[in-house]
């Protein structure tokens, strides 16, 4: 992607989850527009650059909501590093078994953080976190996610974001 795009979607993510999609929010609806995002460019660009942006977007989102810091770096870098390799090698980016990988991107992501304060603080409802808030969050980051594969591989937009050397392989 070009630099200029990675710079706008940095400053456009966290007002955008936080603030426009804050009123979904009450209603149960919790997207992670980031994870959706590093997926889109693992699909669109390749392992390398997707893993650089998904350590980056991840460490914006630990920093910007007082989380563990480096924690989403680390996931969000391994999203980004395995979807850039199956968009190489195994997966369509107008198909949409996409959302399927990205849902269970999300829900193993989620896992992951659960199993980890689980095992730093203690006992963590890993059941009902599952169900009540696991499970909603990754289909409706799929969803979104599905939407952003959409918008991005519509005719001009590839343009745009795919460096150059990247439109010539395809």
């Amino acid at each position: 992607m070009r630099p200029p795009v990675y710079l706008a979607i940095l400053l456009l993510l966290l007002p955008v989850q936080a603030g426009l999609l804050a009123p979904l929010d009450r209603l149960g609806i919790r997207p992670d527009l980031g994870l959706a995002i590093v997926y889109t460019i693992g699909l669109l660009t390749g392992p390398g650059e997707a893993a650089l942006a998904g350590v980056a977007f991840g460490l914006l989102q630990d920093v910007g909501t007082a989380s563990l810091l480096g924690f989403s770096g680390l996931t969000r870098g391994l999203v980004g590093l395995t979807a850039g390799v199956m968009g190489q090698r195994v997966l369509d980016v107008r198909s949409s078994s996409n959302s399927v990988f990205l849902f269970a991107f999300s829900i193993a992501e989620s896992l992951l953080a659960a199993l980890f304060l689980e095992a730093t603080w203690g006992d963590m409802p890993l059941g009902s976190l599952l169900i009540r808030q696991m499970l909603p969050r990754a289909f409706f980051t799929a969803l979104a996610g599905y939407g952003i594969l959409r918008l991005a591989t519509r005719r001009n937009v590839p343009g745009l974001i795919m460096r150059h050397e990247l439109q010539k392989e395809r």
